[in-house]
């Protein structure tokens, strides 16, 4: 029986980077987690309990509980739903070490001088050793978690063949003024900004190993310009589900996405006859396939890319 999932939210952080248009940042976890260990990966984690608790709720701007039900269209109720937003928040604090959150007058928070900046990392070990929760450092700092600086824009559920399993919500959000990313330094041991490109291209290389959604996700995010086109993209799009099949072909770890043309044909426990992975991926073609070589997800077509239909 597959394991289930556990709600989760993660935050694609970008900023503006002229003129190679833009960057996103990224964290390599620690070679030790149990999940995704010595990949690269966005910001995020699991969604507690009490990130959609009421209390929490009430220092938040942006997004009402009710909105998020709605985007999301599922069975969650609102306070559940709202709690991927203020996930997302939290762990990006957590372990990006920036606040995405509104003062008492409704700006973005910046920290400009040296208090403000020993202020912010004190909150943010507070809440890494558990001694206070982001719903105590808001009141204490008379701030606001700025949800609607979070913009929904996908959805993936690990293989059922794995044993430790995440439903996640995708988030992409700007890197605000002022504020500095940065590792953690437990979870997680090294940061990077890079464009989408630049890290698609590094784990083709084999020289920086990309979870599969980042990969995949950076290989849409490749197709554009600028943030604003980026943001244009997300008007009027539906976000599908995506639960990959991680299955063995020729010897090899190999995920097939819902739009690879042989993925339902696998979803039956069907063995085709033949295999052909297809074609290596570049930057601007829809993956449909990742092989699993030597730690590294390596990306291919099953059919021409200018036919895939992508989820984005």
């Amino acid at each position: 029986m597959p394991a289930t999932p556990k709600k989760a939210a993660t935050i694609i952080l970008l900023r503006d980077c002229a003129p190679k248009g833009f960057e996103v940042f990224l964290l390599k976890r620690h070679e030790q987690s149990s999940f995704m260990g010595s990949n690269y990966v966005f910001p995020g984690g699991r969604v507690d309990q009490e990130d959609g608790s009421i209390e929490t709720c009430a220092l938040c701007k942006g997004v009402a509980p009710e909105e998020a039900h709605r985007i999301f269209a599922e069975e969650l109720s609102p306070q559940e739903c709202l709690g991927h937003w203020i996930a997302g928040i939290r762990e990006l604090f957590e372990e990006g070490g920036i606040l995405l959150a509104y003062d008492h007058v409704g700006n973005l928070l910046q920290f400009k001088d040296e208090g403000d900046r020993l202020k912010l990392i004190d909150y943010r070990d507070q809440l890494q050793k558990r001694k206070a929760t982001v719903c105590q450092i808001a009141m204490e700092a008379n701030i606001f978690l700025a949800l609607d600086q979070l913009h929904y824009y996908a959805h993936w559920i690990t293989p059922e063949a794995r044993s430790e399993r995440f439903d996640t919500r995708f988030f992409l959000a700007r890197h605000p003024e002022g504020q500095e990313a940065s590792f953690d330094q437990k979870e997680t041991t090294a940061e990077v900004w890079l464009t989408p490109r630049q890290a698609f291209e590094e784990n083709v290389k084999g020289k920086m190993a990309l979870s599969p959604p980042a990969l995949k996700i950076m290989e849409d995010l490749s197709r554009y310009k600028t943030i604003e086109e980026v943001f244009d993209s997300l008007r009027g799009k539906e976000v599908r589900m995506i639960l990959p099949i991680l299955t063995k072909l020729s010897n090899e770890p190999t995920i097939l996405l819902p739009w690879d043309p042989e993925y339902e044909v696998f979803k039956r426990s069907d063995i085709p006859s033949s295999i052909d992975q297809g074609m290596a991926s570049q930057p601007g073609d829809n993956t449909t396939r990742l092989i699993l070589r030597q730690g590294f997800w390596y990306p291919y077509c099953q059919v021409n890319p200018v036919r895939s239909a992508s989820p984005f």
